[in-house]
C-alpha cells in the first residue's frame, strides 16, 4: 500500500494537472479567437502538459488504488459521469493535434506554418466544447469527494428527526457518506465494515477516538482527522451512536 506522503503526491500532481488544463484549454481558445499561432502552439504545449499529468496521475490513482479500492469509484454514478466527460474531452483533442503537430515540425525546421482554410475555426468549436467538460469533471470530482453518488442502504432503523440522538446526527452528517447508513462501507468498498465480527468495532473505545481525532490509513484509504471539526465531546457522542447501531449489542 502506497503510503499517505506518496498518495498526497500524487493527488497534488493530478490537481495540478487538472488546473494546468482548464487555464491552458483557456488560453488557447483566447488564441485561436486571435488566430496568433505562435501563441496556439504555446497553449497546445502547455496543454499536453496538462494532460500528461491529469490522465496519467488519475489513472494511478484510481488503478493503483491509491486513496479507495477501485470498486468504491465503479459503484459511484457520478464518477461515471465524470469519466465520460474527460474521455469527451480527449476526443476532442484529436483534431487540434491533427492540426497542431504538423506546426511544431515546421517550426522545428524553421519553416513557415500556414493554417488550411477553416481548420482554425474548427478547432475553436472544439475547444470551446472541450473546456466546459473540464469543467464539469471538476465539478463531479467535488460531488464524488462529498459522498454523492453513492449508493444508499438503508439504515436497519429509522429515527426521525426530533428523535434522533446527537450522536446519529454527527454520524449521518460526517460518516454516513462513506460508512452508509448500514455502517457497513458499501460492503467494506468506501470505509471500514462496523458490522463485521471481529472488526473495527472490537477496538477499544480509546484507540477508536484516536483514529477519529487524528485520521486513519489503511487497506480501503484514508480517514481525514475529524478534530478541530468536531470536539471530543461530538465525537465520543458519535462513537456511542455507532456502538449502540452496529456493535455487538446492536
Amino acid at each position: 500500500m502506497a503510503t499517505p506522503l506518496f498518495s498526497a503526491l500524487i493527488s497534488a500532481v493530478h490537481v495540478v494537472g487538472i488546473a494546468g488544463a482548464v487555464s491552458f484549454s483557456a488560453l488557447r481558445l483566447v488564441a485561436l479567437r486571435r488566430r496568433d499561432v505562435d501563441a496556439i502552439r504555446f497553449a497546445d504545449n502547455g496543454n499536453g502538459m496538462a494532460a500528461i499529468a491529469l490522465y496519467g496521475a488519475g489513472l494511478y490513482r484510481l488503478f493503483g488504488e491509491l486513496e479507495k479500492p477501485l470498486a468504491f469509484y465503479t459503484a459511484n454514478h457520478v464518477f461515471w459521469t465524470k469519466m465520460g466527460l474527460l474521455a469527451v474531452a480527449f476526443l476532442l483533442e484529436l483534431y487540434p493535434q491533427y492540426v497542431v503537430l504538423p506546426w511544431h515540425i515546421r517550426v522545428s525546421r524553421k519553416l513557415p506554418v500556414e493554417p488550411k482554410p477553416g481548420q482554425i475555426e474548427r478547432m475553436f468549436t472544439l475547444a470551446a466544447w472541450q473546456l466546459p467538460c473540464l469543467l464539469g469533471a471538476i465539478f463531479c470530482a467535488a460531488l464524488m469527494a462529498r459522498g454523492i453518488g453513492l449508493p444508499k442502504a438503508p439504515a436497519s432503523t429509522e429515527a426521525s428527526a426530533a428523535t434522533a440522538t446527537a450522536g446519529q446526527r454527527l454520524y449521518e452528517q460526517h460518516c454516513q457518506a462513506c460508512h452508509q447508513a448500514d455502517g457497513r462501507g458499501l460492503q467494506a468498498r468506501a470505509a471500514a465494515d462496523f458490522t463485521a465480527s471481529p472488526g473495527v468495532l472490537d477496538k477499544s473505545d480509546d484507540e477508536l477516538m484516536r483514529s477519529l481525532m487524528q485520521g486513519r490509513s489503511g487497506s480501503i484509504g484514508t480517514m481525514p482527522a475529524m478534530s478541530p471539526m468536531l470536539s471530543e465531546a461530538q465525537l465520543r457522542e458519535t462513537l456511542g451512536f455507532v456502538r449502540e447501531r452496529f456493535g455487538a449489542g446492536r
